[in-house]
């Protein structure tokens, strides 16, 4: 009697349990319905108790969601609020620091740094062997279409990123352009260069705002001591990760037809152009200055990964920002 009662109870366990995929499932459409109601705790608790998903793609999704819930963020189209309409690829970072959320007073703050690590969710489980996340890599785990959706939701909150980045280390106007000090930080350059072929740079191009005489000065604050030089690189490196997988999304999948994408289909082939551009520049008269800032632009030009760039020395770092970003955003 005893056995058999053990046994019918085994088998109404087995029966009753939810095996792992249902359990995962389940928890996805659970926390969707959490964050419908902007409820970010509820929903990662319920997606931290199934575990953390690396290899299904529509709980790496939910889960970047989760994140930028905690930024305040619900739907797309909120996020947005009809700010895609006005990306301008030929002054694209201009563009994206007037958005309406391109709002930051202060650099790490909670919301930035919530949107951060939505993105890196979103990218970073691809398998890469290259270390570096890439559409390439996503695709061959995900396939196609679960990759693609990843890679557009990553997009969406890169330019959004990218607007608050650019607009609070620039310094930027009400209009979004570079300089025009709408916070009142009076910074004309986004970082106070240094670096031989970094000033030389500045000094032949005058771009944008940030023109010589160059004083150490003309940087975001942000920027410069008393920050130590480690966060300073961290910060950086921000602007040129999420750059660079904007590009590597864009140059590798075909975006959705929508009228709401505004311009953001011409992006890449306008800024590849532009890059190649700062390429040569650099192979030029801008390369011959300290050597731990040589070959920047080649360097850092593909690099996706945030711990791969904090590894390059602040000279290139500093040069690519001066070369290509101070360029490029006007």
């Amino acid at each position: 009697m005893k056995t058999s009662f053990l046994f019918i109870l085994i088998l109404c366990c087995v029966a009753c349990a939810k095996s792992t995929e249902e359990e995962v499932r389940s928890a996805v459409a659970e926390a969707k319905y959490h964050l419908s109601g902007m409820d970010c705790s509820k929903a990662e608790d319920i997606l931290n108790d199934v575990g953390f998903q690396k290899d299904d793609a529509n709980y790496i999704s939910v889960y970047a969601s989760m994140q930028a819930c905690k930024a305040g963020y619900k739907e797309l189209d909120i996020l947005f609020g009809g700010n895609l309409e006005n990306i301008n690829s030929a002054s694209l970072i201009t563009s994206l620091a007037s958005f309406s959320s391109s709002n930051e007073t202060a650099p790490d703050s909670t919301v930035y740094l919530s949107l951060n690590n939505a993105i890196n969710t979103l990218i970073s489980y691809d398998d890469a062997a290259s270390g570096q996340p890439s559409t390439v890599a996503r695709n061959a785990k995900f396939g196609t279409k679960k990759s693609g959706d990843l890679s557009l939701q990553a997009l969406y909150l890169i330019f959004v990123q990218m607007g608050k980045h650019f607009a609070l280390y620039g310094n930027a106007g009400a209009d979004g352009a570079k300089g025009g000090d709408a916070q009142g930080f009076g910074n004309t350059c986004i970082y106070s260069y240094t670096t031989e072929d970094a000033e030389d740079w500045i000094t032949a191009t005058s771009p944008g705002t940030c023109v010589p005489p160059l004083d150490g000065t003309q940087g975001s604050d942000f920027l410069e001591a008393p920050v130590g030089q480690e966060v300073i690189k961290r910060r950086l490196c921000y602007g040129i990760i999420y750059y660079n997988n904007m590009m590597d999304i864009l140059s590798n999948m075909t975006l959705p037809g929508s009228s709401e994408l505004g311009d953001v289909s011409n992006i890449q082939a306008a800024l590849a152009l532009l890059m190649d551009n700062a390429v040569l520049a650099e192979d030029g008269a801008f390369n011959d200055g300290d050597p731990n800032g040589q070959d920047a632009i080649t360097t850092l030009k593909d690099i996706t990964d945030q711990t791969t760039c904090e590894a390059q020395t602040i000279e290139r770092i500093e040069k690519f920002y001066a070369i290509f970003f101070e360029s490029i955003y006007q």
